[in-house]
């Protein structure tokens, strides 16, 4: 294959996917506070002395004073408050996940070094990962064994230097030396990529998302609360908490949409990288038809697979949320053959 041109093509079509997720970001920012500034008007428009006018006369007078010199700034506050609520909770969720030997030992994993190993096996693949970090010109990251017999690997943590590599006793077990040189390459190539920082980023951003649920609690039960709104005006802000809510959920789906989109790009990076770091492409061939051609199950049986599963080699999703490319596309990929998706 050529890889500088999968790569090339891999890394544009992220950049994409980033300005999408900023416009994502900001599209439901100005939604939230276009949401809190209609509300208030209405809210207003159900005081005594505006019983004469209809709901929609009333919610088209709210929304053309939102739009009027008089608040155009406070939309724009409010606007800019949503877009910092995301972003602190967007923070928050980088500095949970930036940890890759936290991630790992969730997992369950057992760091490897020279004075832990007990096995031939063990002892190839701290070999290989030392071999391949030399190939990709970084340091050597450390390398963690999970005791799952679900054939699997996995890159985290926020820098080169802090990365670690992750593989599944299943892995270690079934592929030979050849297949298990293009599993590590690749993930030594998405700590190369900056992978593994980009899916923290990613993940953070998603879960920035969630904050728009807790705003929502927030309006529903401050809007409980105060004894000096009557009850229409009640119902009013019920409905604003409502609409951020689904506001919230909508964004946090299309986040994952597009964070299954990176991720599959990330994927493709990855493999191209493999084949620049091996020179050796039918190693990763052969390790992914042990998946798609021999029955075996790349599934994790621990609870934090899920979260991360957009971090693993071999994914799990439908169509939509697929974090992974399908294993006969990346094969078609690596060969020069015609692929069947993106």
């Amino acid at each position: 294959m050529d890889f500088r041109e999968h790569q090339d093509r891999a890394k544009k079509n992220s950049q994409i996917i980033w300005f999408l997720y900023i416009l994502l970001l900001s599209t439901s920012s100005f939604l939230i506070g276009w949401t809190f500034i209609v509300g208030l008007n209405l809210t207003e428009f159900y005081q005594p002395g505006y019983e004469q006018y209809s709901f929609t006369e009333k919610f088209i007078a709210s929304n053309a004073r939102a739009f009027n010199s008089e608040q155009i700034q406070i939309l724009a506050s409010f606007s800019a408050i949503a877009f910092l609520v995301q972003g602190l909770t967007t923070v928050f969720g980088f500095v949970k996940k930036s940890d890759g030997h936290k991630v790992a030992v969730a997992f369950g994993g057992i760091l490897l070094n020279e004075d832990t190993v007990d096995s031939l096996a063990q002892k190839q693949a701290l070999n290989i990962v030392a071999e391949q970090a030399l190939a990709a010109s970084m340091p050597t990251p450390s390398l963690y064994l999970i005791p799952e017999q679900g054939i699997n690997a996995f890159a985290a943590g926020k820098s080169n230097k802090s990365a670690i590599v992750a593989i599944t006793q299943g892995a270690l077990d079934t592929f030979n030396r050849n297949e298990l040189s293009g599993v590590i390459a690749h993930e030594i190539g998405h700590i190369a990529n900056q992978d593994i920082k980009l899916n923290i980023q990613i993940s953070a951003f998603v879960f920035g998302f969630t904050a728009l649920f807790f705003l929502a609690r927030f309006v529903f039960y401050s809007a409980i609360h105060n004894r000096r709104m009557d009850g229409r005006a009640k119902l009013v802000m019920f409905a604003v908490a409502a609409i951020i809510a689904i506001i919230g959920a909508l964004t946090v789906w299309m986040g994952r949409i597009l964070q299954a989109a990176m991720s599959r790009q990330r994927e493709y990076l990855a493999d191209a990288s493999a084949v620049q770091f091996t020179r050796y492409p039918e190693g990763l061939v052969q390790a992914f038809e042990v998946l798609e051609n021999g029955g075996k199950s790349s599934k994790m049986e621990n609870p934090a697979s899920k979260e991360y599963a957009h971090a693993m080699m071999f994914g799990i999703g439908g169509e939509l949320f697929a974090t992974h490319p399908p294993l006969r596309d990346r094969i078609a990929r690596i060969q020069n053959k015609k692929t069947y998706g993106n």
